[in-house]
């Protein structure tokens, strides 16, 4: 017989509660803000609660939120359009037109090439091969995996699911004993878990498709009249993850050590991995010439201005050649339900928040911190702002939820007290990338390899503090002063 699905219907509670408060508070609204703009900011609050609590997975909640916001006439199904042929009034099946969902729903597919070829072990093995003579540079080989995969995989959760923890899994486990929940985790095990997630936290920084948050940060600084490239985005961060990527390792090293100093066996390990795998295969060396090309072409796009080379038709070509070649099926792409499931929630989010946007809440919003902020440098406020999004993280199980609900508020008071854009820009999507740095629930990663048993909440929770002051000095210092000298500001 069957039964239902499982629905959490407690989840609905809160979104429902602060949902129908704020509605209900319509006609004591601040002055200066349509009915529409306020019921508006009612729904988008209460879906943004609902990313929290999650009733259904992000993907229904997004559809829920924008099912009320045609139900109450916010927004109609198709664009409402003048007779001059101009949209007076977009609707929501446009918002599926959406380019960054597009684009990141394409790379997730690109992204099933490397798990389903096995060119993602095979980079794995061969870091591990290099640099596992000693657990510190184990460390740095996690590192230079997850920035490689960075490029190759745009999920965060999945780089550490698919194929990070389950190296970081066999090599403690398998190679040295260091098992989890027991004594013997502090051998290695402890360290390479907890190196893992920073090395994960740098990756997302260094590449724009480096996960889901900030695809959000490029559409809604797009919204402002700042425009992020994937070589833009790169070329930025660039200098500050370096900085990072030879600091964090050793800095983990010294305050979380490994028992176990000297690791020959994993080399040893690695190359007997890389020994049973074999050469490459033809659909390894196809994946890896097309991802090639189009890290190449991405590159590209962030000069010339050809549709030919823009970044989401990039990954769309990528795609069409996977299939042709036959590296992967239609089937493939079509069981890849993270590339759907991004493209409606992504999709829906960037159409509310512009929804805010044309209501005017948002510009509202920012000529009234402006005027409360009068007299106080950009600077402090800018400042102020960036410390504000890396902490109030602690209150977020979702980078995307913290992401749609902070960045284009911030972004919009800090424009308006004189900050300059492209830094304000930069700065405030760099904070949504490296405030994972906060708890064992911070994103998917952390939800992963915080509960592996490896290491315990409370050095989680120490030690991730402690980093989170050097992610935050080295962004606001050295890539401070790398986007001044590049000209973002």
């Amino acid at each position: 017989m069957k039964t239902l699905e499982k629905v959490n219907y407690k989840g609905f509670i809160w979104p429902l509660i602060v949902g129908i408060i704020l509605w209900l508070i319509t006609p004591w609204r601040p002055s200066g803000l349509t009915p529409q703009a306020w019921e508006m900011f009612a729904i988008f609050v209460a879906t943004i609660v609902g990313c929290i609590t999650k009733p259904f997975p992000i993907g229904g909640t997004t559809l829920t939120g924008l099912v009320v916001t045609v139900l109450v006439g916010l927004a109609p199904m198709k664009d409402v359009v003048n007779n001059k042929g101009v949209v007076v009034n977009q609707g929501v099946l446009s918002s599926f037109g959406n380019s960054a969902a597009w684009l990141i729903a394409m790379a997730f597919i690109m992204a099933h090439g490397i798990s389903k070829t096995g060119l993602g072990n095979r980079i794995a093995y061969i870091m591990i091969e290099k640099f596992g003579k000693k657990s510190l540079g184990i460390g740095y080989a996690i590192t230079g995996l997850e920035l490689i995969l960075g490029a190759l995989i745009p999920s965060n959760s999945a780089r550490t699911g698919g194929v990070v923890w389950p190296v970081v899994q066999s090599i403690s486990e398998d190679g040295y004993h260091s098992e989890p929940n027991s004594p013997s985790r502090k051998k290695i095990g402890a360290y390479i878990d907890f190196m893992a997630f920073h090395a994960n936290i740098l990756s997302t920084a260094l590449f724009i498709t480096g996960a889901a948050p900030n695809m959000v940060a490029q559409q809604l600084a797009a919204q402002k009249g700042y425009q992020m490239t994937w070589a833009g985005w790169f070329f930025t961060a660039i200098v500050p993850v370096a900085v990072l990527t030879l600091i964090i390792p050793l800095v983990i090293y010294k305050i979380y050590p490994p028992e176990i100093k000297e690791t020959p066996d994993a080399k040893k390990w690695a190359e007997s991995k890389l020994e049973k795998m074999g050469p490459m295969s033809k659909p390894e060396k196809i994946m890896s010439a097309v991802f090639c090309l189009s890290i190449v072409l991405w590159v590209l796009s962030g000069f010339f201005k050809l549709e030919q080379l823009n970044a989401t038709f990039v990954a769309f070509l990528a795609v069409v050649l996977l299939l042709i070649t036959g590296v992967l099926t239609m089937q493939d792409a079509l069981r890849e339900t993270g590339a759907w499931n991004i493209l409606i929630w992504l999709s829906i989010l960037m159409f509310m928040a512009g929804k805010l946007i044309s209501y005017g809440f948002i510009g509202w919003f920012s000529k009234l911190v402006q005027n409360g902020l009068h007299g106080i440098s950009w600077g402090i406020v800018l400042a102020v702002l960036v410390l504000l999004m890396f902490y109030t993280h602690y209150f977020f199980a979702s980078g995307t939820a913290h992401m749609t609900a902070l960045y284009l508020p911030f972004l919009s008071v800090a424009v308006a007290t004189g900050a300059p854009l492209g830094l304000s820009a930069m700065l405030l999507a760099f904070t949504g990338a490296i405030n994972a740095s906060t708890t064992h629930y911070a994103n998917g990663p952390a939800s992963i390899l915080a509960t592996t048993g490896y290491v315990k909440q409370s050095e989680w929770w120490k030690m991730n503090f402690i980093l989170g002051l050097i992610y935050l000095a080295v962004f606001g210092t050295v890539g401070t002063l790398w986007m001044k000298v590049i000209g973002v500001w």
